[in-house]
């Protein structure tokens, strides 16, 4: 009998499987992943079956009540248990509602003293508001008068400021209309951008701090609310434990009952306390979570309902599970329990989700642009995000994972506890810090806290680091996952923390050794510049940069080179590497490097200053520019000289102090030199009494005496000390009195350009010198111009005379008459 078409077709096909490849391989990667798959999707299933299984168990629950309620002896340990449940936990229920009620008044004070404290401060700052906002319309006010061509007297009535808060002027009308204001928005990158960036940033800063020094102050009286509140707790506990041991006996359903009741309501009441310990629902003062009212109340309202369902489920089912309760009936219990308090956790989520969502916008808007986009992604998402975990945990109990229920229970109550730990500890050392970086008013900030100021952001995130991965630390070690001997020593976490902690430290050193060195400069240029030591101030401010980036370059190569020998790297290849570098750039840069050393070193000294005249390398000029390398002159013919310091050897500085007025001065032979000395004291004398000059002069005029006889004439010289500053004027006005006062006496100023030559007596033997020391002739008057002029030429004498030459500066003899 021929097969059929299908057997024929199946036979066929398994012969082609059997001759084709297999797909994947018997014993590989993705075989080993499809197997571990299929295995966990089974067990899955299975727990799911046995999970809803035991959840509709309700049939042993129904068996187990009809057995109590129609057994006799069941009905009186029930009743009994019961009579001891109201005998015990109602007194204690009642005694501790009366120790709150006298604990209430206290409550009531702790919180009013803190409001009014928070109201005088609130006071306080609305009144410092209330000025600067006044001070900030003026100064605009100003600005906008100024800008319209306005004075200031006619638009100050702009910055007046109505009781409401509105600017007066806003309701007063006017005959012409002001021109609108121009608004300036401030491009990216832009200096003014940059600042009101920075602006944004300290004000940030201090609103942080703020905050973080107001929980702090909160903190004490809030802990002493949170001792009288567990005060009537305890006092619970020892009624309910006294009459607990008057009417049941130990080991008996009653005792077990009690017990199990007493735990959970202490366990209920004292989560609630701790709730309200940080809600502060009934005193906003002592709140040591920011938010509103409002909602405060809604969270703890929330709190306590799903406390009371889940505490007083449990209780039921404990006291049930004494009396007989079967265990499957009791597990379909108690995970209905836990259902409904997850579901009243959810709905929790969901009416709470406006208000976290904009604390998570408005930490996003304060973050950087990567977690600003990652925060604003998260604000429509974290409901469900929520809702899912919060229902995911329950099904993890629901589906036998992880040794049920009670195990993860107990982990999330220890992990309740460490989250309320980190946040005490958070809130103290965050106040903490904040008390020690913000100061009320900045201008009470000393140098030290000013500059420390910026670095608190910094602190503040380094510190919420350390507490965030302490508390991760302690959740994992909580959950049972060992971290601690990840970091034991030996291995390479413990290698890892020990090169992390050393750079830190070595990073923290170099910051101290920057920062107390900038310290130390600015209070010395501070200390300068009240002085009114302004010129030693400017020489420090340019040396300035050079010395920051030297300091700067040295704390960089040590902290890079110790951070790079903590991880392994082997530094001396790098060492030896810049040595060479190093001596092949001083060889290459010879002068660059003598005029970088030279020029630090004439700065340091003082050497010169912009303004001064001196004559350094040959030039002459007054300094103009000052850097580190090069100095650039101005010349007397305007000429610009640009001179690297490499190149100066000697300095010649006229402006150091003192600027010695020379006098010289030259007279002709014959001329009353008595006369000439008395009319010198004379000028120098007045000139002391000269409004104008007395000031730049430091003494009188000091005659030296002849400084030279020639010739020609009598030189005589002396001096007027003066300040830097004024001494060419003096020596300048000196000059001209010399030329008045000497022509009025008649004493007769030498011509540098003549010679008179004398006999070897002393005497002139033909010609007399006049009051002005020409000689006399009996010439015309023609001849004693030409002498004036061209010269004068005397003729032989007897073998002692010699001839009186005239000779001009060109060299040219011009003949004149003999003397007679």
């Amino acid at each position: 009998m021929p097969a059929s078409p299908a057997v024929t077709a199946s036979a066929a096909a398994a012969a082609a499987a059997a001759s084709a490849p297999l797909a994947l391989k018997s014993n590989g990667l993705a075989a080993q992943l499809a197997r571990q798959g299929a295995h966990w999707i089974e067990q899955a299933a299975a727990s799911t079956r046995h999970s809803i299984v035991v959840l509709l168990d309700t049939a042993s629950v129904r068996d187990w009540w009809r057995g109590e309620i129609q057994n006799p002896q069941e009905r009186a340990r029930l009743a009994s248990i019961l009579l001891a449940i109201f005998g015990t936990l109602l007194p204690a229920i009642v005694i501790e509602w009366i120790a709150r009620r006298l604990l209430r008044r206290s409550r009531v004070a702790i919180a009013e003293r803190r409001e009014q404290r928070e109201a005088e401060l609130a006071r306080a700052q609305d009144d410092e508001a209330d000025t600067q906002a006044q001070a900030d319309a003026n100064a605009e006010a100003a600005q906008a008068a100024q800008a319209a061509g306005v004075p200031a007297a006619q638009s100050g009535d702009v910055a007046q400021v109505s009781t409401a808060g509105v600017p007066a002027a806003a309701a007063r009308t006017s005959d012409t209309a002001a021109a609108p204001a121009a608004v300036v928005v401030p491009a990216a990158g832009s200096p003014t951008a940059a600042g009101v960036e920075q602006h944004i940033k300290q004000a940030r800063s201090q609103r942080h701090a703020a905050a973080h020094w107001t929980l702090l102050q909160r903190l004490p009286l809030a802990a002493l609310q949170l001792l009288l509140r567990l005060l009537p707790l305890v006092v619970f506990v020892a009624a309910a434990s006294a009459l607990m041991s008057v009417l049941a006996e130990d080991g008996t359903p009653q005792d077990r009952a009690l017990s199990t009741l007493i735990d959970t309501y202490v366990l209920c009441r004292a989560i609630v306390i701790a709730c309200g310990f940080f809600l502060q629902p009934d005193a906003p003062a002592l709140r040591l979570l920011r938010m509103r009212d409002r909602w405060a109340i809604v969270i703890q309202r929330w709190v306590v309902w799903i406390v009371s369902a889940i505490g007083g489920g449990a209780a039921f089912i404990e006291i049930a599970l004494a009396l007989g309760l079967s265990e499957s009936a009791h597990t379909a219990l108690v995970k209905l329990v836990a259902l409904a308090g997850h579901v009243l956790l959810s709905l929790m989520i969901l009416q709470c989700r406006k208000p976290v969502a904009e604390v998570i916008r408005s930490r996003a808007r304060d973050s950087s642009n990567p977690v600003r986009l990652v925060g604003e992604g998260f604000v429509d998402l974290w409901t469900g995000v929520a809702i899912f975990v919060v229902m995911a945990l329950w099904f993890v109990w629901a589906l036998d994972v992880q040794n049920g229920y009670r195990t993860l229970l107990h982990l999330g109550g220890i992990s309740v506890a460490v989250l309320i730990g980190a946040r005490v500890v958070s809130i103290i050392v965050f106040g903490a810090l904040s008390r020690l970086f913000h100061a009320e008013e900045d201008e009470g900030r000393s140098l030290v806290h000013q500059r420390a100021y910026r670095y608190y952001p910094l602190v503040r995130s380094v510190v919420y680091l350390v507490i965030t991965l302490a508390t991760v630390m302690i959740l994992l070690q909580v959950w049972h996952v060992d971290v601690w001997q990840f970091f034991a020593v030996g291995t390479i976490g413990h290698r890892l923390a020990s090169a992390l902690v050393t750079i830190f430290v070595a990073a923290v050193i170099a910051l101290l050794v920057w920062e107390a060195a900038n310290v130390s400069v600015e209070r010395r240029l501070a200390r300068w510049t009240e002085s009114g030591d302004l010129l030693r101030a400017a020489r420090l401010r340019t040396l300035l940069p050079m010395l920051r980036s030297v300091l700067f370059a040295v704390i960089a190569l040590v902290v890079v080179l110790t951070g790079l020998s903590e991880l392994g790297v082997n530094t001396a290849p790098l060492l030896a590497s810049a040595s060479i570098f190093g001596v092949a750039l001083g060889f290459g840069s010879q002068k660059l490097v003598q005029d970088f050393i030279t020029g630090m070193f004439l700065l340091m000294e003082n050497a010169m200053q912009v303004g001064d005249w001196v004559t350094l390398a040959g030039v002459s000029g007054t300094v103009e520019y000052l850097s580190i390398r090069t100095v650039r002159l101005r010349g007397g013919d305007g000429s610009l000289y640009t001179v690297p310091f490499s190149s100066v050897s000697t300095v010649n500085n006229t402006n150091r102090g003192l600027g010695n007025a020379a006098v010289k001065v030259s007279i002709v032979y014959g001329a009353d030199l008595d006369l000439a000395i008395d009319t010198l004291k004379e000028i120098g004398a007045s000139l002391r009494e000269d409004a104008q000059f007395k000031d730049g002069i430091l003494s009188d005029f000091a005659y030296w005496g002849v400084d030279a006889v020639d010739g020609a004439s009598l030189t005589l010289s002396g001096q007027v000390q003066c300040r830097d500053s004024a001494r060419w004027g003096v020596q300048r006005e000196f000059n001209r009195r010399i030329f008045e006062r000497f022509n009025e006496r008649g004493i007769a100023i030498a011509n540098p350009q003549r010679s008179v030559l004398a006999p070897e007596n002393g005497q002139l033997p033909v010609a007399q010198l006049n009051a002005r020391g020409e000689p006399q002739d009996d010439g015309a008057d023609d001849e004693r111009d030409a002498d004036a002029h061209h010269g004068v030429r005397g003729a032989s004498g007897t073998r002692g005379a010699r001839d009186a030459n005239e000779q001009d500066s060109s060299g040219n003899r011009g003949s004149g008459a003999k003397p007679n």
